[in-house]
C-alpha cells in the first residue's frame, strides 16, 4: 500500500490545496477498483504503471489548454497577487497618513484633504500595477518555458513504480507563507519608498512641522538601478517560494545569492558619499552632543561596525539558506 500512497501524493502535490483531498479519495477508489481482490505488491506495481506517469495524471486534473498562466501555476499566481494587493492597501494607508500629518498646518479645506488622499491612492495604484505586471511576466515565462521541476521528467521514458519518491514529512523543508508575505510586503514598501517617496524617509519632530529628510534625493536616484535589481531579485525569489512551497537546492542557492546581492547593495549604500543629508547629520550631532562625542568624526567607525554586523548576519543567512536547500528530506512516518 506504500506505493499507492506515494503515487497519490505525486499526483496531488501540485494541485490546489482545496482539490487535493477530493482527488486523493477519487484516485484511491479508482486504484482499489482496478486492483480488485488481488492486492499483492506485484499487482499494485502493474496497476500503477498501467495508470501512467503521475505528472501526466496531474495535468489531466488541471487541464492542458494553452494559457498565458495555466492551471498548473494559476492558484499560486493568484496567491501572490492577493499579497501584492494587500501590501498596496497598507502602503496607501501609510502614504495618506504621513502626507496628511506633514501637511496638517497647510490644509485649509476639504478639497485639499481629498487631493492628499487622491495623490496617495494614485501613487500606490501606479506602484501596485507595476508589481502586478512584473509578477505576471515571471509566471508567464515559467509557464511558457515549463521551468518547474516536474516538467523535466522525461516523457519518452516508461513510468516505473520505482521512480516514485518518498512522501516528505509535512513540516520538513516547508516554507512559511507568513514569512513570504512579510518579505513581499517589505520589498514592495522598500522599493516604493526609495524610488517614489524618498521624501517620506525623514525625521518628524512634531505634528505638522517640517520634516528632516534622511537621504539625499540625487544620491538615491543615482542608485535606482541597484535598488530595482535587488528588489526584482527579492520578488523573483519570493514568487518561486510561493510556487514550490518547499525548500530545494535551487531555492537554497538563489536565497544565498540574494543574501550576497543584498549585502553588496548595503555596502554600496552605506559607503556612498553624500548619502545622508547635512540636515540629518546636524540633527544627529545635536542629539549626541550632550555625551561629549563628536559624531561626525566617529561616523566612519559607526559605519564600519554596522558593515561588520551586516556581514555576519549575511553569512548566517547564506548558511541557513544552503542548509535548508540541501538538507535531506526525511520520508513521512506512516506508522
Amino acid at each position: 500500500m506504500e506505493y499507492i500512497k506515494k503515487y497519490i501524493y505525486a499526483v496531488t502535490k501540485n494541485l490546489p490545496e482545496k482539490d487535493r483531498k477530493e482527488v486523493s479519495q477519487e484516485l484511491q477508489g479508482n486504484i482499489m477498483d482496478m486492483l480488485g481482490d488481488d492486492q499483492s505488491e506485484e499487482n499494485i506495481r502493474k496497476t500503477l504503471e498501467k495508470m501512467g506517469n503521475p505528472y501526466e495524471m496531474s495535468l489531466e486534473y488541471l487541464g492542458k489548454d494553452d494559457y498565458l498562466i495555466g492551471p498548473r501555476l494559476y492558484h499560486k499566481y493568484i496567491e501572490v497577487l492577493k499579497v501584492i494587493f494587500f501590501v498596496g492597501l497598507i502602503i496607501g494607508f501609510i502614504s495618506f497618513t504621513v502626507d496628511f500629518i506633514s501637511s496638517l498646518d497647510s490644509l485649509e479645506s476639504f478639497v485639499e484633504v481629498i487631493e492628499v488622499v487622491a495623490r496617495g491612492l494614485g501613487n500606490v495604484g501606479t506602484t501596485v500595477i507595476g508589481f502586478i505586471f512584473w509578477v505576471t511576466v515571471i509566471f508567464a515565462v515559467m509557464e511558457k518555458t515549463k521551468s518547474y521541476d516536474e516538467i523535466f521528467s522525461p516523457k519518452d521514458k516508461e513510468f516505473k513504480v520505482s521512480d516514485l519518491k518518498d512522501i516528505p514529512k509535512k513540516s520538513s523543508k516547508k516554507i512559511s507563507k507568513v514569512g513570504m508575505v512579510f518579505t513581499l510586503f517589505f520589498t514592495v514598501l522598500f522599493l516604493w519608498l526609495l524610488l517614489m517617496r524618498s521624501d517620506l524617509i525623514a525625521v518628524y519632530t512634531s505634528l505638522g512641522s517640517k520634516s528632516i529628510p534622511i537621504f539625499n534625493d540625487e544620491t538615491i536616484k543615482s542608485l535606482s538601478w541597484l535598488i530595482l535589481f535587488t528588489g526584482a531579485f527579492s520578488i523573483l525569489l519570493s514568487t518561486l517560494k510561493f510556487i514550490y512551497g518547499r525548500w530545494n537546492a535551487m531555492l537554497g542557492i538563489l536565497a544565498a545569492c540574494y543574501a550576497m546581492v543584498n549585502l553588496g547593495m548595503t555596502i554600496i549604500f552605506v559607503t556612498r558619499e553624500n548619502l545622508l543629508t547635512q540636515e540629518f547629520l546636524n540633527f544627529l550631532e545635536e542629539g549626541v552632543r550632550i555625551t561629549g562625542i563628536d559624531f561626525l568624526i566617529r561616523l566612519p567607525y559607526f559605519t564600519h561596525g554596522f558593515l561588520v554586523f551586516i556581514s555576519i548576519v549575511t553569512l548566517l543567512d547564506i548558511g541557513t539558506s544552503l542548509y535548508n536547500g540541501f538538507r535531506s528530506d526525511k520520508p513521512q512516518d506512516n506508522g
